[in-house]
């Protein structure tokens, strides 16, 4: 194996492991074993499982971003591209093990640490729904006073529900909450005229 593939063999493997048995339990030994690698391979790249584990935090985080603006190009209207923007981050979430089996095991020790790595991809979210916002505006679809402010809004929003939406529903009632959430968005709360 080449440097580049030998790294991402142990990327690969850690990735399976954290998610299967969680950081804490999981082992370098246990990593190189599975990985077929000799221990000095690990260290060749990691200084430290923690290292590890960021690279597997940001390697996922980078998928939900790239999965988030691929499904956002693809629809035409504001309120379309909202709604791939949250139906593919509920959908993803499920795949984001490793971000959030340190929230569950280990959240005092561990997040510091991936809260930089997480805060980084949240900016990339906020741009992502700020362009959604500037384009429904340009085209006059939108009424936005603060697309800026509004997009950090609805971003935080929905990493507020992010964990719940992981663990208690279900994929059709995640498709009910993500309607309601862009009706609440759409058209607010107040009774019309």
């Amino acid at each position: 194996m080449m440097g580049q593939a030998k790294r991402e063999n142990i990327i690969l493997t850690a990735q399976r492991l954290f998610a299967r048995f969680g950081l804490r339990k999981t082992t370098v030994d246990e990593i190189i074993r599975v990985a077929k690698i000799a221990k000095g391979t690990f260290y060749k790249y990691f200084p430290d499982k923690e290292a590890l584990f960021l690279e597997v935090v940001e390697k996922e985080s980078a998928s939900l971003i790239t999965a988030v603006r691929e499904a956002v190009v693809e629809e035409s209207t504001p309120q379309e591209k909202m709604k791939a923007y949250l139906i593919t981050k509920v959908r993803k979430i499920s795949e984001l093990v490793n971000f959030y089996q340190v929230t569950r095991e280990t959240v005092d020790e561990y997040w510091p640490r991936i809260e930089g790595v997480r805060e980084k991809y949240l900016q990339e979210e906020q741009k992502i729904v700020f362009e959604v916002l500037k384009d429904g505006i340009s085209k006059g679809e939108l009424n936005v006073i603060n697309p800026k402010l509004t997009a950090y809004a609805v971003v935080i929003a929905v990493k507020g529900l992010e964990i719940t939406w992981m663990i208690e529903a279900s994929p059709m009632e995640l498709e009910k909450g993500v309607d309601l959430l862009l009706d609440v968005l759409f058209n607010g709360i107040s009774e019309k005229n």
